[in-house]
Parts: C-alpha cells; sequence; structure tokens
C-alpha cells in the first residue's frame, strides 16, 4: 500500500511536469528550425539576376499577390483580410520596405517563415499564411522566391490590425495549434509517375496551396490532409473537390481544366469569387508546361491513370410518386420565371457574358450549398484574363421565398447536375439567416 506523503510526491511531480510541458510548448522549444545550412550568406547581385525569372514564377503559382494585395491597392502591400471563425487575419505588406514590409529579412529569416511559420518580428505567424504548404518549397526554389520579391517596388504602406482574438497576444499560443496541425511534408517525388506529375504535385501541394480551401479542416481549423483535395467549406460556399475522380465526373479532361485554369472560364463554369483571385492573379499567368502539370497532377487517380472527361449528368426521369412531380414543376416554373431569361430555357447561357447551367460542375455537387449561396447572394460582374467578362448575378434572396429558391434548386440540380436528392426549405433558410 503506497503512504499518502508518497502519493502526493507523485501527484506533486506529474503536475510539474505537466507545467514544464506545458512551458515547453508555450515558448516553442519543440520547434527546432527546418532551414538548410550556409543561408547566413547574402546573395550576390550576380545570383539575385539569375534567380529573379524563376521567383516570378514561383510567386505566380504561390498566388502571393492574390492574397498580399488589395485589388486595387499597390502589389504586395498587404490588407486584404481573411475570415476566420475568430476574427479577420489581414494579409500583410511583403514588398521590401524597411518600415512596413519585409526589407529586414534575410535569406534565413526569408526561409524561416516560410519553412517553419516563424516571422521575424512577429513571431509565430498564423496559418492563413499558408506556412503548412510551403514548408516543403526546396532552398534553391525559396532563395528564387526572396532574390523575386526583394526587387518587387517598395511600399511604405502600413499593415492593418487584425480584429477578434487577433488583437490578444495569441501568437505563443499558436504553438500548441502548430503541435498538432503542422505535419512534416517533403517534395513529391515518386519514381512510379511523370516528370509533370512530379512537378504538378510540387506545386499542388505546395506553394499553390490549393488543399488550402479544396480540403475539410478539423475542429480546430488545421487541414486535414489525409482528405486532401476532397472540398472544403469557407464563408458559406462548398468548395468543390478537386480529385481527379470528382474532376472527370464533373466533365473535366486535360483540355477544358487547362482552359479553366488558363481562362477563368470553360463548358464546366466560370471562376467567381475568391477562385476568380487565383485565375486573376495565378493561374492564367503560369507558363503553358505549368498548367499542364498542374492539369496532369490533379486529373491523374490514386493508381496512375490519367482520367477523361465523363459525359455530362443526364436529366433525371419522373418521380413515381404526385408530390416530387409536384416539387419539380413548381421548381421548372420559378426558374423558366425568373432564370430563364439570362441563362435560357435550355441552361446555355450567353458566351461570354452569362455562364451555362447545362453541364456546370457547382449543379452537380453533391452538396448544394454553393449554388443556394449563389441564389441569394447573387455574383458581382466578373472580369477575366481576357477581356472576357461575366454580367453580374442579382440576388434572389427578397424576390423568391425559401421554398420557391429550394424547388428552383432541385429542378435545376435534377435537370443539369443529375442530383437526385431534394433541397428543403430550412437548407435555404439556413443560408439566408
Amino acid at each position: 500500500m503506497v503512504k499518502k506523503p508518497l502519493k502526493r510526491k507523485i501527484i506533486y511531480t506529474v503536475i510539474v511536469l505537466g507545467v514544464l510541458f506545458m512551458l515547453a510548448i508555450l515558448f516553442g522549444l519543440f520547434r527546432t528550425s527546418s532551414i538548410g545550412p550556409n543561408l547566413d550568406k547574402p546573395l550576390t547581385s550576380d545570383e539575385v539576376e539569375r534567380l529573379i525569372p524563376r521567383g516570378r514564377e514561383l510567386a505566380i503559382a504561390g498566388d502571393c499577390f492574390g492574397c498580399h494585395s488589395l485589388p486595387e491597392g499597390p502589389l504586395g502591400a498587404g490588407g486584404l483580410g481573411v475570415g476566420t471563425p475568430f476574427g479577420i487575419v489581414y494579409s500583410t505588406n511583403i514588398t521590401p520596405d524597411k518600415q512596413f514590409g519585409i526589407g529586414n529579412y534575410s535569406r534565413a529569416d526569408f526561409h524561416r517563415a516560410l519553412k517553419d511559420g516563424i516571422g521575424k518580428e512577429r513571431g509565430n505567424l498564423y496559418p492563413a499564411m499558408p506556412f503548412v504548404f510551403t514548408h516543403m518549397t526546396t532552398s534553391d526554389d525559396l532563395d528564387a522566391l526572396y532574390a523575386y520579391i526583394m526587387t518587387i517596388p517598395a511600399m511604405p504602406v502600413a499593415n492593418k490590425e487584425n480584429t477578434g482574438v487577433f488583437v490578444l497576444p495569441v501568437r505563443p499560443f499558436m504553438n500548441f495549434w502548430t503541435l498538432l496541425n503542422f505535419p512534416q511534408r517533403n517534395p513529391p517525388n515518386n519514381p512510379h509517375r511523370s516528370p509533370e506529375w512530379n512537378r504538378g504535385a510540387y506545386i499542388i501541394e505546395g506553394l499553390a496551396h490549393c488543399g488550402a480551401c479544396h480540403s475539410p479542416r478539423n475542429i480546430m481549423m488545421g487541414v486535414e490532409f489525409s482528405r486532401s483535395l476532397q472540398g472544403g467549406e469557407y464563408d458559406d460556399l462548398a468548395i468543390p473537390d478537386i480529385t481527379a475522380e470528382a474532376l472527370s465526373k464533373h466533365g473535366y479532361d486535360m483540355t477544358s481544366l487547362s482552359q479553366f485554369l488558363q481562362t477563368g472560364i470553360s463548358p464546366q463554369g466560370s471562376s467567381f469569387g475568391d477562385m476568380n483571385t487565383v485565375t486573376h492573379f495565378s493561374t492564367n499567368q503560369m507558363s503553358p508546361e505549368m498548367v499542364k502539370d498542374v492539369a496532369t497532377y490533379l486529373l491523374t487517380d490514386q493508381h496512375g491513370q490519367l482520367l477523361e472527361a465523363q459525359a455530362s449528368p443526364q436529366p433525371l426521369p419522373e418521380a413515381d410518386n404526385t408530390q416530387a412531380n409536384s416539387i419539380m414543376e413548381k421548381g421548372r416554373l420559378a426558374y423558366m420565371s425568373t432564370c430563364a431569361g439570362c441563362h435560357g430555357v435550355e441552361g446555355l447561357g450567353v458566351p461570354n457574358g452569362i455562364p451555362a447551367l447545362k453541364g456546370n460542375a457547382i449543379l452537380a455537387m453533391d452538396n448544394p450549398q454553393t449554388f443556394i449561396n449563389v441564389v441569394l447572394q447573387g455574383i458581382p460582374t466578373t472580369t477575366f484574363p481576357n477581356g472576357q467578362r461575366m454580367y453580374a448575378m442579382p440576388s434572389f434572396a427578397d424576390d423568391l421565398d425559401a421554398q420557391e429558391i429550394a424547388d428552383l434548386i432541385t429542378w435545376a440540380r435534377a435537370n443539369w447536375g443529375g442530383q437526385s436528392v431534394p433541397v428543403t426549405e430550412e437548407q435555404v433558410e439556413k443560408l439566408k439567416k
């Protein structure tokens, strides 16, 4: 039988060790640097000149300026808000300005920020900066990116203050998040795949950080890498699954996916919202070779097979019961009176003006949330790289009640998306609120 004084000693020892363990995490003692050696010397002018083209290519692939620039603001000066359940995090100034930007960053500082998520002055970076993806970038490529960023115009633009919990001194506590949500990820090097596949994997899984939006997140808002690219949720939108099987199911092949990446427009729909930022600042400026690499990786399944497009979903047959047919008829009438004037009776839209609904990947998604949100909120006029534009779609939140919107979407998804599950009034009301 253990004596009481010994029991107390054991309890006190456990408590002390627990406190020490928590303090070790809080102060980041477990975080060893993953940056490479020999970074104490600055790049020579010749090295910078040689590295700039590759650095610019990588900045485009990473959509650095899509996040670190306002739509009408100076390049790289920051200020774009990223909404989270805990407040807004604003992107920072990444120009070489020495007061507000990263002009005082050495090579090692820059590598540490992108490799380890630790900034020079701010300490732990928030995961809105996708260091869990940029971590896998090679040292040579980080040097190239650093060389390019340090040669863009310096902008003396002050950084915006974050909101919510981010106004508090919470950066040290990010070590707990990092311990649980920052896995070691290495650059892809699969000898059983083509060079195009490996290059595409390096971009998609790394700098391009596609999985940041297109993957599910856990309760701590960490990326579930075990379900990478299987779709996520952000700002009341269901973000599409972009695995090879899903892309193929929605009608994408090498031609149409490359077209979408290069122009933002394809038979499967046009980019809007944050995805339009990606196609505008990033993928349309990629070289044709890099677009091919990216499309090859995305359309290759786990067995190494490059998938072809599946046929567009066919209209579902009429249901056996009167109630279901009544819903479909109400939905059809709501579409004809509200949407057909722009999108057409057959849902074919107007080229370079109004997107088609027939064959549109948004309608074919299992989760109707994005389609519901588009009908409720509308979409502003959207411009594309080749001078094309899609005209504004108005909000119908005040023109149709929740049941009418549910019936309309149910009919359109059944007619052009192959989806048989009805959208409910409750689903619409939830988003409407």
